[in-house]
């Protein structure tokens, strides 16, 4: 007799995951899944799935459904703990390896069983460890102790660029002020937030204010990330309230899986409406991407805020896919190009910065897929700019979501060279690289204007290839002079920012002491503008 069907799927799919096709044995296990809903090992092993295409999100959300399926399951406790290790959840994947080590039997274990409680024992030390470890001031919390704020020069210079007309367009200040004025708009409408009596409501309450808080906020951070601060001590406690209000309000998705919310917003759609379905999906992917910003920047631990920007283009660029010949006012400003331009340019950054945590060849967070990515963004990017909208938009929002994500794209192609030949053994390779990377810093710094911080700070990046690079002394003193006369303009707007507080004045100027000391060699004859930039 042959097996069941559901069991075939599910061996198939164990088969697929010895060879570690993730993919093929995802599948297999979702088929098996709608035939059985209530397996706890097809969504375990899923799970695993998931794991290994680094989807954490999507490993979390099975993992739970094996434990909730059958609670004693060691196994799927084990999987939703090393799903909340990669999200550097520590305190959950905690108590989830102890609900692990708590499945297993007390005594008489079985030489696998043993196995598996040195592995949970060893999975819980490590989580608990890693909690303890302290953590650098997040940037976030950078103060002006020694001038203004970048946003608050900016806001101050708004007046005479609006006089200067075209010519004063060009500048950082458009950017900067604008992003500062939309998050503020939405930490106002956070704070506005109230605690109401509502006899009906869990505990006795609920809370009433602005539905447009979390819609602010991802404005002003798709505007400039630099815009994000905190600026009281229960920032974290009222923006919590406010994600709870709005996504209750608008029946927002909170735990669900990305498949499902794809099938349920389909679903809701037909019997509902977009008036429906629209403020639900955009307060979905805006509280991902709040998530994955506080991640990253308040909590130093960006390999897990990638997770939710990842999980955000996807739903983004499926949704447009669907619904691509829906209109704007229907399916909402979240499916744009600008929108998701914006989420684009994050994640780069994001990812850029997860890469800094495993740093290699071998990294967890590969060069080469940092590189496609910024590369895909170079050519939607070009695409823009042969078709501009013609909405009429203010003087920062066209650098936000078209010039400035240029610089970023170019700057992770900076990078990506500049590391490639980092670690390197072959000689030309290495400087074949670095050749690559001055070009892409250079393009990413004239991406921004010279009173940008971004500016200067690429200028001094395509530097530091250009010394390892072997060009000549002439092309190396003409990125320090440019690099000379935008200091000052950058200073100006960004005396004090987290790039600033990172040490980027100290690098800027250790590279032009680099060019001016290598320019007085030339003018005693030592050497000549032909001549490569020598190491120091």
């Amino acid at each position: 007799m042959s097996e069941p069907i559901g069991v075939q799927l599910k061996n198939e799919g164990n088969e697929l995951f010895r060879k570690q096709d993730f993919v093929g044995a995802l599948a297999k296990y979702t088929e098996a899944i709608a035939l059985d809903d209530k397996n706890a090992i097809l969504y375990a092993n899923r799970a695993a799935c998931n794991h290994g295409l680094n989807r954490y999100l999507d490993a979390v959300g099975d993992a739970k459904m094996a434990t909730e399926i059958d609670p004693s399951y060691a196994k799927g406790w084990s999987r939703l703990a090393a799903s909340q290790d990669a999200l550097a959840d520590w305190g959950r994947s905690t108590e989830a390896w102890q609900k692990a080590l708590n499945a297993l039997p007390k005594t008489n274990l079985s030489p696998a069983e043993q196995r598996q409680k040195d592995q949970y024992t060893a999975g819980m030390n490590a989580a608990q460890a890693r909690s303890k470890v302290p953590r650098d001031p997040p940037l976030a919390h950078f103060k002006a102790d020694n001038g203004k704020l970048p946003w608050q020069v900016a806001t101050e210079m708004l007046p005479e660029l609006r006089q200067g007309g075209l010519e004063k367009v060009s500048s950082s200040a458009w950017v900067i002020a604008y992003a500062y004025e939309e998050f503020m708009q939405g930490i106002g409408f956070m704070n506005d937030l109230k605690k109401v009596a509502h006899p009906q409501a869990p505990g006795g309450f609920a809370y009433g204010g602005n539905l447009q808080a979390l819609t602010y906020l991802t404005n002003g951070l798709m505007r400039d990330e630099r815009a994000f601060h905190i600026g009281q001590n229960d920032w974290i406690t009222k923006y919590n309230q406010q994600v709870t209000f709005e996504a209750t309000a608008r029946r927002a998705w909170h735990s669900d899986g990305l498949e499902t919310i794809k099938e349920q917003a389909q679903k809701r759609l037909k019997e509902k409406g977009w008036n429906d379905v629209r403020p639900a999906l955009s307060v979905t992917v805006r509280a991902w991407i709040m998530r994955g910003t506080l991640d990253s920047h308040l909590r130093n631990e960006p390999q897990a805020g990638i997770q939710y920007l990842k999980r955000t283009i996807d739903l983004l660029e499926w949704g447009r896919s669907v619904w691509k010949n829906v209109i704007k006012t229907d399916r909402g400003m979240i499916f744009e190009d600008t929108f998701l331009r914006g989420v684009r340019s994050m994640h780069l950054k994001m990812f850029m910065d997860a890469y800094g945590t495993d740093p290699g060849l071998e990294s967890k967070f590969p060069l080469e897929h940092l590189k496609e990515e910024a590369e895909d963004l170079l050519k939607d990017i070009e695409i823009a700019l042969k078709n501009p909208s013609k909405e009429e938009v203010d003087p920062g929002f066209v650098s936000s979501f078209c010039i400035y994500p240029g610089g970023i794209a170019y700057s992770m192609i900076g990078f990506y060279h500049a590391q490639t030949a980092r670690y390197s053994n072959d000689l030309m390779v290495c400087m074949f690289s670095f050749v690559n990377g001055a070009k892409a810093y250079m393009q990413a710094a004239r991406a921004y204007p010279e009173d940008d911080e971004y500016h200067a700070w690429y200028m001094s990046c395509a530097m530091d290839c250009m010394r390892n690079a072997g060009v000549s002394i002439r092309d190396f003193n003409e990125v320090a002079i440019d690099l000379r006369r935008s200091v000052p303009k950058m200073m100006k707007i960004w005396a004090v920012s987290a790039l600033q507080q990172g040490g980027r004045d100290e690098k800027i100027q250790a590279n032009l002491r680099s060019a001016e000391n290598i320019m007085k060699r030339v003018d005693e004859g030592k050497l000549t503008l032909e001549d490569p930039v020598p190491l120091e």
